[in-house]
């Protein structure tokens, strides 16, 4: 019973390490954006990326959905031996992602709009988020797919493609 209970730990850590690491390096996005601008000298960039940050996380947080539900029926599929169902809902969880991304990159004039009237800010600092806004929403089809992607990751016991993608994400962030 002790080799199978020891067992059972190690897949349950060899399972969690890596979410709890990828999880633990989201923030550096958010570093990386506040240095860069840091060194302008001024608190209205900096203002500005924090407002355009907390609006486009609270908005793809609606989306974790994706991410939950993928990983619920892609455990369910896969727990049954259906792979080819685990593959139809990747496929049916990304085009749902990329498509509510489409939508708000469509809708991004609405979608900032509204956030001001949600969250005013000083013209300065409202300015400028708009600007910032109004290029990280490009990004917005792929952070939703990837959530569906993560989903499947997870569900399939593949968490260090999860840490992967996500130190690729922070890698491109610094690059760019």
């Amino acid at each position: 019973m002790a080799d199978t209970a020891a067992l059972s730990d190690r897949r349950i850590l060899k399972i969690a390490i890596p979410i709890v690491l990828a999880n633990l390096s989201v923030p550096i996005l958010g570093v990386v954006d506040t240095g860069v601008v840091g060194q302008l000298g001024e608190a209205a960039p900096i203002g500005a990326v924090g407002l355009g940050a907390i609006i486009l996380a609270s908005i793809y947080w609606i989306f974790g959905f994706l991410r939950m539900g993928t990983t619920g029926l892609v455990a369910q599929a896969t727990g049954a031996g259906d792979l080819a169902e685990s593959g139809a809902i990747l496929t049916r969880a990304i085009m749902i992602g990329l498509t509510a991304g489409l939508v708000m990159v469509a809708g991004q004039v609405g979608i900032t709009w509204a956030a001001f009237h949600i969250a005013p800010a000083s013209p300065e600092v409202e300015a400028l988020a708009r600007d910032y806004l109004a290029i990280r929403i490009w990004g917005a089809p792929a952070t939703i797919a990837l959530y569906a992607i993560n989903g499947w990751l997870i569900a399939t016991e593949r968490t260090r493609g999860v840490l992967g993608l996500q130190l690729w994400m922070n890698g491109l962030n610094i690059a760019l």
